[in-house]
């Protein structure tokens, strides 16, 4: 029997229309994306009391002080003027006197207490060469007279104070000196001597 011409032509566009369907399934894409990170370094620094460094210098002259003088107060702002977080920051503290000779007697009968305000947080509260001698040790866990944290293994830099120091922010701390010896005042041997103190400030952005 003949097969009719019109019939024959269109299954064969029927059968290569198939034939590149199975072609489609085979294929393969491949589609990617990228992405490109900066990794900038920042810096560190501190100023104390609106100038660059991060250490200051206050005199204790029993010359010129009575054995019930008024208490010396020193306000410090710290400052972190450089572009990275400080994580975490230390002070260390030395006096003249405190490990003996000239003005000896003096810096043994003084007290300090140093706070952070105005939130009014004592830090600490104490004999001044007691502090000096802790931090220059640096052995200054939590005690009743003083709540630094023990440090980890920074060399040089004091006790840890309990507050991390943001960029452009600034912390305000107060030092304020006083005789010690109660109701007697300071002993005779502190007279006529003088006794520097210097607060040296740290700061790590880890």
């Amino acid at each position: 029997m003949a097969t009719h011409p019109k019939f024959m032509i269109g299954a064969g566009i029927a059968i290569a229309g198939l034939g590149l369907i199975g072609a489609g399934a085979g294929a393969t894409f491949t589609a990617q994306v990228s992405s490109t990170s900066d990794i900038r370094t920042g810096d560190l620094g501190l100023s104390l009391n609106g100038e660059a460094g991060s250490d200051v210098d206050v005199k204790v002259d029993g010359r010129n002080l009575g054995s019930h003088f008024a208490p010396i107060t020193k306000e410090l702002r710290l400052k972190n003027t450089g572009t990275l977080d400080m994580a975490s920051t230390y002070l260390d503290v030395t006096a003249t006197g405190c490990r003996g000779g000239v003005g000896a007697p003096l810096a043994e009968a003084l007290e300090v207490t140093f706070t952070r305000v105005p939130h009014g947080e004592l830090l600490y509260a104490g004999s001044l060469c007691s502090l000096s001698r802790s931090l220059g040790q640096h052995d200054v866990a939590s005690t009743k007279e003083h709540d630094f944290v023990t440090p980890p293994a920074h060399a040089d830099v004091g006790g840890r104070l309990p507050r991390a120091l943001r960029a452009g922010r600034t912390i305000h701390y107060r030092l304020v000196i006083e005789p010690g010896g109660g109701e007697q005042g300071l002993p005779t041997a502190a007279q006529d001597s003088s006794v520097t103190i210097k607060l040296v400030f740290s700061g790590f952005d880890y």
